[in-house]
């Protein structure tokens, strides 16, 4: 009888060892996955079709605009609609180390923005480019080497769209979600060669002329109004600057400073090709 009760003390701590072991093993896992994930606020659920899913937003992105972007790794996040809304856009990057600290700025304020990148520096630092990709911000074009496409023939500036596309795709798997022609250059014959919307801006800070922090976080902080879309260059040490001090401000007087994409479509603004957009309350 005592044989008996011994055997099954041990089988019952065997057990016991064994269901302790499985659920360490699930707690492990489920560790693993949340460190992998991070601040990703997306699932890949096709990456060799580029088709990205964010489980946060189900339901929130009308149909049209879903089907748009399911050959894009960018799908908008949901967007607080009843805070100020304004899109910081930059141009002329990637640049090694100026872009990541605008990255690491916007990540610390859960700020999202729009790079409109030059093809040969998205060919020159593709790491960067996939950077901005996979923390959530949206990957835009500006060219391939930034010409003024009024005075290029129609091949021309295929080729600068073309070719820009190219070296981002390579860089983070797809294309440019939207495109800003050099110096806002634009024509009826841009326009129609162009495949995509047309993205300028409303609030010029200036910052490539002055070379002050100081200059274009007062210029963001005097004009900034729900529906804004700011130009700046993440090329300059002192727009990084700015944009370090200038964001937490923000956030503190009621702005979510979002991507060009979540703008308009917490605006329920719908764009198709040849449409330039200036702010969420001006498109041509």
């Amino acid at each position: 009888m005592r044989r008996v009760v011994r055997r099954r003390r041990r089988r019952w701590r065997k057990g016991r060892v064994a269901a302790l072991l499985l659920i360490a093993a699930v707690m492990a896992a489920g560790i693993g996955f949340l460190i992998r994930s991070g601040g990703t606020k997306y699932n890949s659920v096709n990456r060799k079709l580029g088709e990205y899913i964010v489980q946060a937003n189900e339901g929130i992105l009308s149909k049209d605009t879903g089907e748009k972007m399911k050959k894009s790794l960018y799908v908008p996040r949901k967007i607080d609609k009843s805070k100020k809304l304004i899109a910081f856009t930059f141009d002329d990057g990637p640049s090694r180390g100026k872009t990541e600290r605008v990255l690491k700025a916007l990540e610390k304020e859960d700020f999202r923005a729009t790079f409109f990148m030059l093809g040969e520096n998205a060919q020159r630092y593709p790491d960067v480019v996939e950077k901005v990709c996979k923390s959530g911000n949206e990957v835009s074009g500006h060219s391939w080497n930034h010409p003024l496409l009024t005075k290029l023939s129609n091949d021309q500036i295929r080729n600068q769209q073309d070719k820009m596309n190219q070296a981002i795709y390579k860089a983070c798997g797809s294309k440019a979600v939207s495109f800003r022609p050099p110096y806002g250059g634009l024509n009826d014959n841009v326009k129609k060669i162009i495949d995509g919307p047309l993205v300028l801006w409303n609030i010029d800070t200036l910052d490539w002329k002055t070379k002050s922090a100081k200059a274009t976080e007062k210029m963001i902080l005097e004009k900034a109004q729900d529906g804004d879309i700011v130009l700046m260059h993440d090329i300059h040490e002192p727009t990084v600057q700015a944009v370090e001090h200038v964001l937490p401000i923000l956030k503190a007087r009621g702005y979510e400073v979002c991507t060009v994409s979540e703008l308009l479509e917490a605006k329920g603004i719908h764009v198709k090709k040849g449409d330039v957009v200036i702010s969420a309350h001006q498109i041509k």
